[in-house]
């Protein structure tokens, strides 16, 4: 399963996964977006007898609606291997905006949390599973300006931390990527004179996080591994 499918990372993730042969379940909030992912990996995504992708519209905080998209999925195929926490949000403003910290706590914390939950019971089931989340390298160090997210980022910090020594000896490992800026359209609008050469490649985390959800990764857990490019 992969959060944020949709979003500037989503697109690398998912077809670095179709690539290596995985199918791919996304949970999305717009139908339109989803259908722009299925025909950016349209010879990858499979066929309606044998699909490789699915997408469905389903609400990442609601625990329960987590539940019922990943009853779906092991109806589809009877598994549930790997979680790819990619969603989430970004925002500035002051350290004492507590209404825009709350709100950048929901789309960062609560969305992980929430998926996570409901994606865990198969893997328990079946001793074995991949959980990664995309944390920001500014969860190690906040600036002005930067407070709700930072928080937020650095939370996922110690969540990793904390479930992964939960589920320690059940097969599981829990691990969360610390990316510094990601060149995508968005952050070169909002940052037009910065050098984008700096910056990570959504196809480099996207190979970091691919390798986090491989067997061959079965001794990292608990990692917050910054991914950080030529910064």
């Amino acid at each position: 399963m992969v959060t944020g499918a949709t979003g500037n990372l989503g697109h690398s993730v998912v077809r670095a996964f179709l690539e290596r042969g995985a199918h791919v379940a996304a949970p999305v909030r717009n139908e339109s977006k989803a259908a722009e992912l299925r025909n950016a990996v349209d010879e990858l995504a499979g066929t309606i007898d044998d699909p490789h992708l699915i997408t469905e519209i389903a609400d990442i905080a609601d625990q329960p609606a987590m539940g019922a998209f990943v009853e779906k999925v092991m109806r589809a195929w009877g598994r549930l291997d790997i979680l790819a926490n990619l969603a989430g949000g970004f925002a500035t403003g002051s350290a004492l905006d507590a209404q825009g910290i709350d709100a950048l706590w929901k789309q960062n914390v609560r969305t992980t949390i929430a998926t996570t939950a409901a994606c865990v019971r198969p893997m328990r089931a079946r001793g074995y599973g991949r959980i990664v989340s995309v944390g920001a390298i500014s969860g190690l160090k906040a600036r002005k300006g930067s407070a709700g997210y930072a928080m937020a980022k650095g939370a996922l910090i110690r969540w990793t931390e904390a479930l992964a020594d939960e589920l320690k000896g059940e097969g599981i490992t829990v691990n969360v990527v610390l990316p510094s800026t990601i060149d995508h359209p968005t952050n070169r609008a909002a940052m037009p004179k910065a050098d984008p050469k700096t910056w990570v490649s959504p196809a480099e985390l996207a190979s970091v996080i691919v390798y986090l959800c491989s067997e061959e990764a079965s001794g990292v857990t608990g990692a917050a591994i910054p991914v950080t490019a030529r910064t």
